[in-house]
């Protein structure tokens, strides 16, 4: 686990330094003037499904896939690289006789190519910090609260709608969530709307 979100951290930590970093004057006579730029920050909302690997316990009834929610925010600190916080409803699933909810609150790099008036493709890497909680009464299913770090990466798209407003669509996996008694991979396919406060 370490092994992952470690390197996943402080690939985002190098990201945020980047602005600093790039304030330095290449002449040390003369005042920065070509550092990169300060990019206006978004936000959004999206909403979609998730899918829990794995759900599916013998004897059981098995519900794999759920509503989710997510809100995040974000900035670039040039065309290409940035950094984006989010919160993340994970969903809830039936399965092993009782039931299965999490969320994940998480914070990533991202990397994309612009296309044109607030449009881009773009990858994103980080960590997770997720909360599963189970509930039932089923012989031997172990419930309660497990929470702990994992890493998160995905895809996705804006397309521009207007300087400020654009579509998203995101993929993303939350990889080894950790549940009572096992570690799973959780995936979101989401839509929605982002705000660029120019």
């Amino acid at each position: 686990m370490k092994s992952v979100v470690l390197p996943s951290l402080a690939f985002a930590a190098a990201v945020v330094s980047l602005p600093s970093l790039a304030q330095q004057p290449s002449n040390p006579q003369s005042p920065a003037t070509s550092g990169l730029v300060r990019q206006p920050w978004y936000a959004g909302i999206s909403i979609g499904d998730s899918k829990l690997d794995n759900a599916c316990v013998g004897g059981f009834s098995c519900d794999d896939k759920d509503t989710s929610y997510r809100a995040y925010a974000g900035t670039h600190f040039n065309r290409w690289l940035g950094l984006e916080l989010g919160a993340t409803n994970l969903g809830k699933w039936d399965r092993g006789g009782g039931q299965t909810k999490a969320w994940a609150a998480d914070i990533a790099a991202t990397a994309g190519i612009p296309l044109g008036a607030n449009s881009s493709i773009f990858g994103k890497l980080g960590a997770a910090y997720t909360q599963t909680d189970v509930t039932g009464t089923a012989p031997g299913l172990e419930t309660g609260k497990k929470s702990d770090w994992s890493p998160r990466y995905g895809v996705g798209g804006t397309l521009g709608l207007s300087q400020n407003w654009a579509l998203r669509a995101d993929w993303d996996r939350y990889q080894d969530v950790q549940f009572r008694g096992q570690k799973e991979d959780v995936d979101t396919l989401m839509v929605g709307v982002q705000y660029t406060f120019r």
